[in-house]
């Protein structure tokens, strides 16, 4: 435990020749000197307390007691809930707060928000982060060494760069929101912990291959749906997982498909040509307003709808990765798909701002910056080249 000592500070005088009185507290091989807030005359100081002559002497005993007990029970608080003395936060008047509860609390809010997807993250992370501390994870414990844990723990969980990057860089950000919050103290121990990412590695089909996969003879079922909804994103310009399956048919108007993209959150049309047109006739014959036959129906409460989506885009997923290994693509996955159809279109256009355009990405707004709008008849031209009329 840590030794608390009153002392009259006699190195340094004030202008009316009164030192001050600190409490010096020494911790594992640790000194620091923390400042009472009053000065008196040397007279007054018996050595080892302050003498009870000194005209405000009930005054200033009480202003010692506070602080003494500001000290001891930061000390107290880390002792009993096993956490590192951190000497900087002593006379602070503050406990050291919970970063995994905080954590929690923040997914709480995101729940109620019915921001679920960033509910599970958080929640998520929090669990990832007492794993590597063995239980509550205090702010005082996001030390250097703590983190290298903590990445060692992510690495042996199969993470590789990028996603532990990504994993450091959310928890930054988190510690940011609890700074200004006043819960804790920069510097942020996440942003001196340096993960080296390296290129991702985006699959993708060829144009050969594109064309296997459309002469692939399969039964009607689950392969045959996968691989019509695989070809289907591709053909409109790569829309993920999440637009195409809950596509309704009055998004069908005339000879366009009109889509709300699910990231970005902005509003694109596609011609239908005649490749895309087989596709849609083959589901002609379903009942109710959905295009494609994964969903029974989009359920309207938030939860239910990503998990309903998320558990039919793993099931889409493995009948591609099947599908895959006949066309030389054991690899193969839904969002491959518009990672197939931005490298073919790049191929065909030296325009990179079709190309960015095509795909929506609203969310790059550095690029977005340089980038003129294109009208959908205008993107029609470009996409005659690629799928022909």
């Amino acid at each position: 435990m840590a030794k608390i000592t009153l002392l009259l500070n006699t190195r340094y005088t004030t202008k009316d020749k009164t030192y001050p009185l600190v409490i010096r507290v020494n911790h594992q091989g640790q000194r620091r000197m923390i400042p009472v807030g009053h000065s008196i005359p040397e007279k007054y100081w018996t050595g080892a307390e302050l003498n009870k002559k000194h005209p405000d002497y009930r005054f200033i005993l009480a202003a010692i007691d506070d602080k003494m007990s500001e000290i001891r029970r930061y000390l107290v608080d880390c002792q009993l809930n096993d956490k590192p003395v951190n000497m900087d936060m002593l006379a602070s008047g503050q406990l050291s707060q919970s970063f995994t509860d905080y954590l929690r609390h923040r997914a709480a809010q995101y729940k109620d928000a019915k921001k679920i997807i960033m509910d599970r993250k958080v929640r998520r992370w929090a669990t990832e982060l007492e794993m590597a501390g063995g239980g509550n994870v205090y702010f005082d414990h996001l030390t250097p060494d703590f983190l290298r844990r903590l990445d060692q723990q992510m690495i042996d969980a199969g993470n590789v760069e990028n996603t532990r990057n990504k994993k450091f860089k959310f928890l930054e950000r988190f510690y940011n929101h609890a700074v200004r919050e006043g819960l804790c103290k920069p510097p942020n121990p996440f942003a001196a912990h340096k993960i080296v990412v390296k290129p991702v590695k985006k699959d993708k089909l060829t144009q050969e291959q594109i064309a296997v996969l459309e002469r692939l003879e399969l039964a009607t079922g689950p392969l045959n749906d996968a691989r019509n909804l695989f070809l289907f994103s591709y053909y409109t310009k790569g829309q993920r997982f999440e637009v195409c399956v809950t596509l309704t048919r009055d998004k069908i108007q005339g000879d366009r498909i009109y889509f709300k993209t699910n990231k970005g959150n902005e509003f694109v049309s596609v011609l239908i040509h005649q490749r895309l047109q087989a596709i849609l006739d083959q589901y002609r014959h379903l009942p109710g307003p959905l295009v494609f036959p994964w969903l029974k129906e989009i359920p309207a409460e938030k939860e239910k709808y990503i998990n309903q989506v998320g558990s039919k885009n793993a099931l889409v997923n493995l009948s591609l990765k099947v599908i895959g290994a006949m066309i030389g693509a054991p690899w193969l996955k839904f969002h491959d798909a518009r990672h197939s159809f931005a490298y073919q279109l790049k191929q065909v256009t030296n325009n990179i701002n079709i190309v960015q355009d095509a795909l929506a990405h609203s969310s790059q707004a550095t690029t977005k910056v340089y980038l003129k709008a294109l009208e959908d008849d205008f993107l029609d031209k470009e996409m005659e080249k690629l799928y022909g009329k």
